[in-house]
């Protein structure tokens, strides 16, 4: 068995701490970086003005996701804020993959594998603030915490870390509920050695029932106050039935789930090189944690690359003893690296300045003809509301809940009734791609706000806005006539 030992240097921090930054420095300041993040942003400064999640803007994600967020934004509202203290996160997952990795190896081998954790991160899409960014930090210290004080269980002691480490995946399940499946490994490993020794059976089932409410108590909480202030049917939509109801597309979902098998596949290549000379406490602990964390990825079966994130934390583990090898190993991270270099966004400031001028220049045009009326924003970037000071005219305010066919009608909320409520408010400015972003595309909701915007509005700007994978030229239509009869101006 491997014998746990904290030898990882504390003076790693800087150096994985640095080339996180100068990996992610291209993307700081930008405010269109990826679709999610800025709509996590846009949610959590809009706390700030008193909007509840779900209620005053729908979304499937947890609560947690939008409140650690809103946290950031006590900080500033600049996309900066949250970019800087993404890279903060990444960095200590590197360093605590490190540390895990050093047990079994050495600790320039867990150097090593905290760094292809931090060049991954851009290939799987966690180039910005997805959740796993953040929540990848809690499961990493959660995984330690049980893993080193297996030996403690087995002799029937409970070191107070334990159940902070239950805590601490609670937490994470509140970012994204997939990460249940690894707290529920945490817990099962920490109850089998705790089962091997001569602690008492009572006493084994109630720190069973302990773990179990430590974990659960962050989502209960959650739960227990939109119970009480009479949100529950908009809650239970949201976190249950939207995604029960979801329709699957198989073509999409394979293509997906096969790009991501193949952005991973250099790391998957290296785990066998490591398996081959690897015995021990480390490698189960390791392996039941990967397959805890696929079977988070197939609960969701959509696979985007981001929902893989997860899933480098493991694999990262899994390449240390290939690493600890005098030759091969530095050229092995050599080869990674220049691997994930070759299809990284990482140095590409001028994106990052495209952005701003685009976002500018959106922003602008909206203030130039803002004549007090509603902005609606529909399949566009929805920061703009907070970057114009507009309010929100409906709770469908992320993207794909307006644009995108495979999201209609899963909120409370019916797609076409809510497009057509605003329309009756006669928004004043209008944003919209110009044409469709989505596949399959909401043609019921797109056809009626183009019919709205081509008789009452004029097309007053077009800029091209990119984000870090995409980008599509939206329209901005102002000036917008409040009354019905009228021809738009040519």
């Amino acid at each position: 068995m491997d014998k746990i030992r904290d030898r990882f240097p504390v003076w790693y921090t800087p150096v994985l701490l640095l080339i996180g930054m100068a990996l992610r420095a291209s993307t700081f300041g930008d405010p269109n970086l990826h679709v999610d993040e800025a709509f996590y942003q846009t949610v959590g400064i809009a706390m700030h003005h008193g909007a509840i999640p779900y209620v005053d803007v729908w979304d499937r994600k947890p609560w947690g996701l939008f409140f650690f967020y809103y946290l950031i934004a006590f900080i500033s509202q600049s996309p900066l804020a949250y970019q800087l203290i993404a890279t903060v996160f990444v960095a200590a997952t590197a360093w605590m993959i490190g540390r895990i990795a050093s047990v079994w190896s050495s600790p320039r081998a867990g150097l090593f594998a905290g760094i292809v954790y931090l060049l991954w991160l851009d290939e799987m899409q966690g180039f910005g603030g997805q959740g796993p960014v953040f929540y990848n930090l809690f499961m990493v210290v959660a995984g330690w915490i049980v893993f080193r004080s297996h030996e403690s269980l087995r002799a029937g002691r409970i070191p107070p870390s334990v159940p902070a480490a239950m805590l601490l995946a609670g937490i994470a399940i509140t970012f994204k509920p997939t990460a249940f499946f690894e707290s529920c490994f945490f817990g099962l490993y920490g109850l089998y050695h705790l089962s091997r020794s001569s602690i008492p059976r009572a006493r084994l089932a109630l720190n069973a029932a302990g773990w179990m409410v430590l974990g659960a108590v962050p989502a209960i909480a959650i739960s227990a106050w939109y119970w009480l202030h009479g949100y529950w049917d908009i809650y239970w939509q949201a976190m249950v039935l939207s995604n029960l109801s979801k329709p699957g597309f198989l073509y999409a979902s394979t293509m997906r789930a096969l790009v991501t098998f193949i952005f991973l596949a250099p790391i998957i290549v290296v785990v066998p090189l490591s398996l081959a000379t690897w015995r021990g406490e480390g490698r189960r602990f390791t392996t039941w944690w990967m397959f805890a964390a696929l079977l988070g990825l197939l609960s969701v079966p959509n696979f985007y690359m981001h929902y893989s994130l997860p899933l480098l934390i493991p694999l990262c583990l899994y390449t240390a003893t290939f690493f600890q090898r005098r030759i091969a190993g530095p050229l092995g991270l050599v080869a990674l690296t220049l691997w994930s270099l070759q299809s990284s966004h990482a140095f590409d400031f001028e994106h990052t300045r495209q952005s701003q001028r685009a976002m500018a220049a959106l922003a602008d045009a909206i203030r130039t003809h803002d004549n007090g009326g509603d902005l609606f924003i529909v399949d566009g970037p929805p920061q703009l509301y907070i970057l114009t000071g507009h309010r929100f005219p409906t709770p469908l305010v992320f993207p794909h809940h307006l644009g995108h066919l495979i999201e209609k009608d899963l909120s409370h909320l019916s797609t076409i009734g809510e497009t057509r409520r605003v329309l009756g408010l006669r928004p004043g400015i209008v944003v919209m791609p110009d044409k469709p972003r989505q596949d399959p595309p909401n043609m019921e909701v797109i056809d009626a706000v183009t019919a709205y915007v081509t008789t009452h509005c004029r097309k007053v700007a077009g800029v091209e806005t990119p984000d870090l994978l995409t980008s599509a030229r939206m329209n901005v239509w102002a000036d917008c006539r409040q009354d019905k009869g009228r021809p738009a101006r040519p």
